[in-house]
């Protein structure tokens, strides 16, 4: 599956540029595509204000808001933990509120209210994490939860939870389910990138090159500046034999994200392909001094890229 992005390398399940040590003129390198985050879109609208919340009630929401918030900056940030130390704390129990009167059915109502939305943008951090290690029944398990409960999301959120069982079902291998996701997805919002992304993705790694490229053409029409489409067109064309148009997509590609050496690696896989050593080599030395160091090593072994060559 094509997939191309070293800074997306802790996305829910995808993620990292997967250096090859192949020959210089073999298939462009693979890198990831990045997970639908339900962190960055869904969070806000499953965590709602509750409007005339009484204030012995609202602390256990207050309290497990901040409790959510700490563990999506595990999941986010790079200074954070990681998902194992984010399941961690959302396994943690909620302290019940100073004050409240649980015998009192206003704020026992209040509290069930709260309860419920907190525990939807739970369940959508939990997921996120679970898939991130790997533990992809569980992530489908809560998102299968997340969508049953939580069928009032705006459009926008319920694709991205769609994606995201997708993604966890195709690493599962059950593409089928996984193609209904991104399909159901595709139906609440025509141009949800993240759905149209994984599509392609599942298209090329099932070997339908011709209908990927169609899907990353989608992407790029929608929008231009998308540097993984960009970047796994060209893969699709390389695969194809048209290394000129690839050797194109990774040029616009690198000019979208001149710090990342994945499309110089790409551009110089493909530029061997069609011939030109030189040309080439130059891109793995200019990927290496980016810090992707692997192909460039690859070929002096096979006696390319040579000092004074």
């Amino acid at each position: 599956m094509p997939m191309r992005s070293a800074a997306l390398a802790q996305a829910a399940a995808l993620a990292a540029l997967l250096a090859c040590s192949c020959a210089p003129a073999t298939t462009p390198t693979p890198a990831t595509t990045p997970t639908a985050s339900l962190v960055a879109s869904s969070v806000a609208a499953l965590v709602a204000p509750a409007s005339g919340m009484q204030a012995g009630v609202a602390a256990p929401a207050s309290a497990r808001s901040r409790r959510l918030a700490l563990a999506a900056f595990h999941l986010r940030d790079e200074r954070g933990g990681g998902p194992a130390e984010a399941l961690k704390i959302l396994d943690e129990p909620d302290l019940p509120a100073a004050g409240a009167d649980p015998n009192d059915p206003a704020q026992r109502a209040e509290a069930n209210n709260a309860t419920l939305r907190v525990d939807s943008n739970e369940l959508a951090l939990r997921a996120l994490a679970l898939s991130q290690l790997g533990r992809y029944p569980e992530a489908v398990d809560a998102l299968n939860r997340l969508l049953l409960a939580r069928r009032d999301l705006p459009p926008a959120a319920l694709a991205d939870a769609f994606v995201e069982r997708g993604l966890a079902l195709a690493a599962m291998d059950h593409q089928d389910r996984a193609a209904e996701d991104y399909a159901a997805a595709l139906a609440l919002v025509p141009r949800h990138i993240p759905a149209l992304l994984a599509r392609a993705d599942q298209l090329f790694a099932l070997g339908q090159t011709a209908e990927a490229e169609a899907g990353y053409s989608r992407v790029i029409e929608i929008a231009p500046e998308n540097v993984l489409a960009r970047i796994n067109r060209g893969v699709t064309r390389d695969e194809q034999g048209r290394f000129a148009e690839a050797i194109a997509d990774f040029t616009q590609a690198g000019a979208l994200d001149p710090l990342s050496p994945v499309a110089l690696v790409n551009r110089g896989v493909s530029r061997s392909q069609a011939g030109d050593m030189a040309g080439m080599c130059a891109d793995y030395f200019a990927a290496c001094r980016l810090g992707a160091c692997r192909r460039l090593g690859s070929a002096r072994a096979m006696g390319y890229c040579q000092p004074g060559q």
